[in-house]
Formats: C-alpha cells, structure tokens, sequence
C-alpha cells in the first residue's frame, strides 16, 4: 500500500512541476515591481561587480543584503539579462528546494511524511515561482534553518549550531526584518544548550554571524550608522499605521492560519480547528515525553515566538513577511501523520490542504492564460511587445524615450526597454530627447484613475507638444511618439525623474 501511495505522491509532484512551469515554458513572468527592481540591481552588479547592499526595505534608511542578487547573477550572464532565463534558474531552484525538504523531513520523520511535504509544497509554489524576488526567496531558506537547530538541539553538536547561524546570516541578508526576529530566537535556543551543557566554547560560533553580514556593516559604517538606526527606531516607535483592532485582527488571523493558505479568510473555520488540532497535538507530545518532544517544542517557539516579535512591526503583516513560515508550518502539520490515534484527523487535514492549495494553482494557470499573459502591466512577454512595437517603428533610426510610471521609480518598464533595445540594437537614448522621442506610459491604478501621464510628460519630461502617434498596447501600456524640432529637444527634462536604481 505504501510502494502505490509514494507512486502516485510521485507522479502528482511531476505534475505540479510541470503546472509550476506553465509561465516560464511560454516565456511569460510575472513582472511586478520587486521582481523589476531585482533585474535593475543585477545590471547594476553587472557593472559594479561588488555591491554592499540589495533593495531597500519598507523601513527609511534600512536595506537588504545583495544575496539574492549574487544567487541569480549566474543565470544573468548566462542569459545576457533575459528575464525568462532567471525564471528558468528558479525552476531549478525549487527542485533542489524540494530534494533537500524531502531528505531532511524524511530524517526527521520518515518517507510517507516526507512525501506528503514535498508535495503540499510544490503546490504551494505554483502561483509564486514565476515571481519570486528576495522576500519570497526565504522561502528556501527556512526548512534548512529548522533542521539545523533541531539537529544542535537534539545532538549538541557545535558544527550544526555554525551551519544554522551561517543560514540564519543568509536569511538577514535576503530579508532583514525577517532575519533579525530568527537570530534572537536562535540565540535564545542556542543559549539555553550552552547553559544546560556547559558548553561554553560554543559561544564563540556566534562570531561567524558579524563575519557573515560584513557587507551590511561596512556600508552601515560608511554611512553613519543610518541602518542601525532605523532599526532602534522601527522597534521603539509607538505609532501604529493601522488601527489598533486591525491591527489585532490581523495578528490573531496570521496565528490561526498557521500561514497554510494563500487565502486563509475564505476558509478560516478549517483553519480554526487544524490549527487547535497542531497545537492540542504538540502539546500531548511534549508532555508525554516522546522522542519527538523536542521538535515540537522548537515549532511552538519558533512559530509563536516569530509573530510574537512581530509587535516591532506596527501595520500589518503582509503575505511576504510570514511567507518564509510556510515551510515550517506545513512539515508541523504533515508530522502528524505518523502511527497515532489521531492519524485519520490529520490525513484529512493534509488532504484538504494540499487540495486547496492545487486549487489555487490550477486558478492562477488559467488565470495566467485567460487575462494576465500579454494583458497584464506586469507581463514580460507585455513589456517586450511595448518594446518590440517601438523598434519596428524607428527601423534602426536613433531615438530618445522616456518611461512614466505612477509610482515615479518605473522598474518594471525601465528594464523592459533597456533589455529589449539591447538585445535588438536598437539606437535607443534612455532620458533623451532627440528628433523621434517616445514616452512608454504604465497605466494608472484602478483606484486611482487621475494619475495619468499627461501632466507627467509636459511638466516633468518638458515635452509641450502634442503626440504625433499614439497607440495602446493589450497590456494597457501607452505608446507616445513625438517630433521634436532641434530646440525642443534642448529643453531640459526635471533631473529628479531619472531615478535609476539610487533608490533601491
């Protein structure tokens, strides 16, 4: 019965591969804004070679780590900076991903869990792999953290605690205001080993942390301490950006879920009682003693003590800041079922997760199908015809093109032109005004009509006059073609819209 159940576990994680896959295969990606700046930090690495920091976070004066950027460089010179063949590396990645959660839950709890893991996982990832950028990267990052601290726990051995900071220091660097809350955690685990077993040499493990994060304190250094800084102040603000009921809601909603679903409100009473049945599980466990004690304990503390943290944060926890819990939530849920009285319950459990989360995979893909490849702002294959549709206008003659985008940074067109006007070299001009000028117009946000690029264009790029071609794009992108006589072309376009990546 086992030989059939790991077959057909086998043969539906193919097939979540292959759905997984569905955007990269017709060379689509999901082109948000995040994943745009990332490909904006790999042409400027590609330049600098050495960088300190990565993209800024949602916090003034406070970045991430460049990890993410260094882990896709490879595949960016491999692909000469196509987006599509970066999809094509994360496709890799998940699979690597995968192999190393099977093996590591299968240490901890045995095939049949280990299969059950992977496979609500690699459902998990259909809607997220065309689109990952570094918050989501964690993702990667937390099975491997866990087990490594499970290991020094259970073993006492000094060279799992170096290898779990050495990953926790990884895990900073991707998402600083997600690692931070994990290294205190960690060092409270870590400390109570060490006092326990006086095991006072392995305190200076904790070294490799600053050694680790060397290129986040030599800019923090550089630039007075402006990090460090926004991190006390982040943490000792009391103003809430939210009210104090949403606010609560919020928290007790992102507990309850256990981080299981995409969508947890359209189906919190399951989530209600599965997530009573973890913790009443998890708590039989530990006071019973039994081998597996110890792991359950580490879930209550890492989980609770995660959101518990989260009172730093004073708005509300979005997707991405709890997304990194996924993987340790869904290996706490499928751990249950083991032999015990209450397999059948979990067994249940499992399968209505893992079909809701194919449920919502399945809905992306015919999402993707049916309105957001070609059509959506933040289609590449929507972007490129943008570009494409440009150079087939100016037929290798020079032209200068500006990109207007309502939230003023433009990522997601900005290297979308850049791209494709190299590949195809044309004789484009980025923040010049010659004889042809184009400006690329994103269009506004649904709420918000009024941010339309008219204005844009004749107050901030200084171009007055009317365009002598105008052309809609399937993706709600605006093509504008303007003449320019000689002296209309010297007047000066505002300096500040030309933000590159300075900002992250």
């Amino acid at each position: 019965m086992k030989k059939i159940l790991f077959v057909i576990a086998g043969i539906l994680l193919l097939y979540n591969l292959y759905l997984g896959s569905a955007s990269v295969r017709s060379g689509e990606i999901n082109f948000f804004n995040d994943v745009s700046r990332d490909f904006l930090l790999l042409q400027e690495l590609d330049y600098k070679k050495i960088v300190l920091i990565g993209p800024r976070s949602s916090t003034a004066g406070l970045f991430h780590g460049p990890l993410w950027t260094y882990v896709n460089y490879p595949a960016y010179l491999l692909g000469h900076g196509d987006p599509v063949v970066i999809a094509w590396f994360w496709q890799f990645l998940e699979i690597a991903f995968l192999i190393g959660c099977f093996f590591l839950a299968k240490k901890l709890f045995g095939n049949l869990i280990a299969f059950a893991y992977v496979l609500i996982l690699s459902s998990r990832l259909i809607p997220h792999i065309n689109g990952i950028f570094h918050s989501e990267a964690t993702f990667f990052i937390t099975p491997f953290l866990f087990f490594t601290i499970e290991r020094y726990v259970t073993t006492k051995k000094n060279i799992f605690l170096i290898i779990h900071l050495i990953i926790t220091s990884a895990l900073i660097q991707l998402e600083i205001g997600d690692g931070i809350p994990f290294l205190a955690l960690s060092t409270v685990v870590a400390f109570f080993v060490i006092y326990k077993n006086k095991l006072w040499k392995h305190l200076l493990s904790f070294l490799i942390v600053p050694l680790c994060l060397i290129n986040l304190i030599l800019f923090d250094i550089k630039h007075e301490l402006r990090m460090f800084h926004a991190i006390i102040s982040t943490g000792t603000g009391q103003k809430y950006f939210v009210t104090i009921p949403d606010w609560i809601k919020n928290r007790i909603e992102n507990i309850v879920s256990l981080e299981l679903l995409d969508s947890p409100e359209y189906h919190m009473p399951l989530l209600i009682i599965i997530f009573f049945a973890v913790i009443a599980g998890s708590i039989y466990e530990i006071k019973k003693r039994s081998k597996y004690a110890r792991v359950y304990a580490l879930f209550l503390f890492y989980f609770l003590g995660y959101i518990t943290m989260s009172y730093f944060n004073k708005g509300l926890l979005l997707y991405h800041y709890v997304y990194l819990l996924i993987p340790i939530t869904t290996l706490w849920l499928v751990s249950f079922l083991r032999k015990g009285k209450f397999v059948f319950l979990f067994v249940i459990f499992s399968i209505a997760i893992y079909l809701l989360t194919y449920a919502n995979g399945t809905k992306y893909i015919t999402d993707l199908q049916n309105s957001f490849q070609d059509k959506n702002p933040n289609s590449w294959r929507g972007l490129s015809s943008v570009a494409d549709e440009i150079v087939k206008r100016q037929k290798n003659e020079e032209f200068g093109y500006f990109v207007y985008s309502p939230d003023a940074f433009a990522y997601q067109p900005r290297y979308a032109m850049i791209y494709n006007f190299q590949n195809s070299k044309a004789n484009a001009f980025e923040y010049q005004k010659k004889a042809t000028t184009y400006v690329v117009a994103q269009p506004p946000p649904a709420n918000n009509p009024y941010m339309e690029h008219d204005w844009w264009i004749k107050v901030k790029a200084g171009i007055k006059n009317d365009p002598t071609f105008t052309k809609k794009m399937p993706n709600g992108y605006t093509i504008l073609e303007y003449h320019l006589t000689p002296d209309e072309q010297k007047i000066p376009h505002e300096k500040n819209i030309e933000l590159g990546i300075s900002f992250r």
